[in-house]
């Protein structure tokens, strides 16, 4: 994932940073290159219709693209897309078929039938909702936010909307990351952690990350003496750690 990271004046930026200088977290990059692992990547939200069956992955970026100083950039910027898929199962890709201009939170939009958005009324302070003003009748479609990393905005979420009802979306900095063999990119659904991760919270008092991989498990924990990160086992359900 190409990054293009312009700051803007007043905008939040969060950082996560993986330092493969020493000989210790070189030798286990090496291992993670050899072995085609990727860092996967996810973020939380909260609301009703939430699809059940995983979350989208947020960002998937190939170890074999790493070396040195490692840094992804975070920042709290949202678009809504709409993915005409009535059903998403396991293994399903997010597309975001239709995307809207950035957005802050507590705006409220309207989705058409021919694709495009528009503002709609007010919403509460922290949320994002949008009216899906297909005709009545007209298949649910899957409803999301994007939220940037690295420049771009990538789908973290995804919702379940009915012609002529409401989404209300409230994403949150809950994180979580783990490092997979499997071959994913954003968007695909995922339902459980694949291997042993790391899990964080954005917060004004922590806005970087400073992190090392775990020689054996290859989990994730913090550099010594940065913020604190709280270790997930394999298997955790996504969905628990970040949308509850």
């Amino acid at each position: 994932m190409e990054k293009t990271l312009i700051q803007r004046p007043g905008t939040r930026i969060y950082s996560i940073k993986f330092d493969f200088t020493s000989a210790d977290q070189k030798q286990i990059l090496q291992y993670l290159q050899e072995n085609a692992c990727q860092l996967m990547g996810f973020k939380g939200a909260t609301g009703p219709n939430q699809i059940s069956v995983g979350v989208p992955a947020w960002f998937a970026i190939n170890f074999g693209h790493m070396f040195g100083t490692e840094e992804i950039y975070c920042e709290p910027e949202y678009k809504v897309y709409v993915f005409n898929r009535a059903v998403i199962e396991p293994g399903t890709t997010i597309h975001m078929q239709a995307l809207s201009q950035e957005i802050p939170l507590g705006t409220a939009i309207n989705f058409h039938s021919d694709g495009s958005f528009s503002r709609g009324e007010s919403t509460p302070e922290g949320i994002i909702t949008v009216k899906n003003e297909r005709h009545p009748g007209a298949p649910n479609v899957i409803i999301g936010l994007a939220a940037k990393v690295n420049g771009v905005f990538q789908p973290f979420c995804a919702f379940t909307s009915s012609s002529q009802r409401q989404v209300s979306m409230k994403p949150n900095e809950k994180i979580v990351l783990f490092a997979s063999q499997a071959n994913m990119h954003s968007g695909d659904i995922v339902l459980n952690s694949m291997a042993p991760g790391g899990a964080f919270t954005f917060s004004a008092e922590n806005m970087q990350y400073d992190l090392q991989i775990i020689r054996r498990t290859y989990g994730i924990a913090n550099a010594p003496g940065a913020a604190p990160v709280d270790s997930i086992p394999a298997g955790q359900s996504l969905i628990q750690l970040l949308n509850t």
